[in-house]
């Protein structure tokens, strides 16, 4: 192709998927676009040219992946135009319209995202796959007295008996990640935990393609840290392999100890590690993401670079923006601009007085004069 004739990418309607299926060879950890091209689960794919593409940009619910040739200026600025005005606008989505997790290969795609994606600085995040063909955990007798798993079938979506708490519903939307509750119901396999009737953990199929399926699993927030995360997962994958599937599928990130853990103490091998670019669409949002990962890893001065271009950009903040600010200041040993942001967080809204109390960056404030006047404030405002 010549790099000075225009390229358009164009979406390829689902019947055509199989064209721009050999693309996507490197994304072997990837069961969601085989998904998409078998039928099982939503997915769009974009191309360079339908009839024989070179690049393609694939969305599935499990993220979006970008792969194939990535020298031709034409292409790339074709894949400019198409993030800018169509992905990053939430035009053009599955599963979400104001994030995007992108998973890249090969991986020298990398230096082209900051071309692809000017406005934006991609967060890093690490990603483990895991796969089990042979559940070494036995779940019944880890089960709590009085705890039940139960197959989900059509009656638990609609029983008026059952308590399904929106914390748990929020995280997984059926027709997002399946198109229509039949289709879940018919292709995935999903198990749930009750306690007196009420859901304390679910774990819904992300996807299927052939004899492989992916599972994810949402305890209520309630009830994490009990040990029910992996009997749910160990009851759900001893079903999958005992009806027909070859294998279960694992994702989690790196720095989630706990659900790698849990895979691992379940049965589940790890295949690989991989990495999603990960995108807010709003810029300021994102900064904030960004200002956020960055105190997860450590870097505060980092943190309050990014949260302080938030402050300057937008006036209406969350407050816990300001305090995580104050946190990250303090933690740099800067005790005039801790107590300027926990000042800042009250007059945002922050009331937590006994949270701010027991944080040990903020032991360092302790004698300070205004330390305990910030700390009344909280506590007055609690009070209105």
């Amino acid at each position: 192709m010549n790099s000075r004739e225009k390229v358009t990418f164009q979406e390829v309607a689902p019947q055509q998927f199989e064209k721009a299926r050999p693309l996507f060879d490197g994304f072997d950890y990837s069961l969601s676009i085989q998904a998409a091209i078998e039928g099982n689960n939503p997915g769009r794919i974009f191309v360079d040219n339908v009839e024989r593409p070179r690049t393609a940009f694939a969305l599935t619910v499990e993220g979006y992946l970008l792969a194939g040739d990535h020298t031709d200026p034409a292409i790339l600025e074709a894949l400019r135009h198409l993030l800018a005005r169509q992905i990053f606008t939430g035009k053009v989505y599955v599963n979400g319209n104001e994030s995007m997790s992108l998973a890249i290969h090969p991986q020298t795609w990398e230096a082209q995202l900051p071309i692809l994606i000017p406005t934006h600085e991609a967060e890093k995040s690490e990603r483990y796959h895991y796969l089990c063909r042979a559940v070494r955990f036995d779940w019944h007798r880890s089960l709590p007295e009085g705890y039940l798993v139960r197959h989900a079938e059509r009656s638990m979506l609609s029983d008026p008996g059952i308590v399904f708490p929106e914390a748990v519903q929020a995280w997984f939307d059926i027709e997002e990640m399946w198109g229509t509750v039949d289709n879940f119901l018919n292709k995935g396999i999903s198990f749930y935990m009750l306690r007196d009737n009420q859901i304390v953990a679910w774990g819904p199929p992300a996807c299927v393609a052939g004899d492989p399926l992916d599972i994810v699993v949402f305890p209520d927030p309630a009830y994490r840290q009990q040990g029910l995360a992996s009997v749910l997962v160990a009851a759900t994958a001893e079903h999958c392999l005992s009806h027909g599937f070859s294998a279960v599928g694992w994702h989690c990130n790196v720095g989630n100890v706990g659900s790698w853990k849990t895979a691992e103490k379940v049965g589940f091998v790890r295949n690989c590690e991989y990495t999603y670019y990960y995108y807010m669409y709003d810029p300021i949002d994102h900064l904030a993401e960004l200002g956020w990962y960055h105190y997860r890893h450590g870097d505060y001065l980092k943190t309050v670079q990014y949260y302080e271009q938030v402050l300057a950009q937008r006036a209406n903040n969350p407050d816990y923006y300001y305090h995580l600010t104050a946190s990250a200041w303090a933690l740099l040993g800067n005790r005039e601009q801790a107590l300027k942001y926990l000042g800042a967080a009250v007059d945002h809204g922050w009331t937590d007085a006994e949270f701010t109390r027991q944080q040990e960056e903020f032991e360092m404030l302790h004698d300070a004069p205004d330390w305990g006047a910030i700390l009344a404030r909280m506590q007055v405002a609690l009070n209105n």
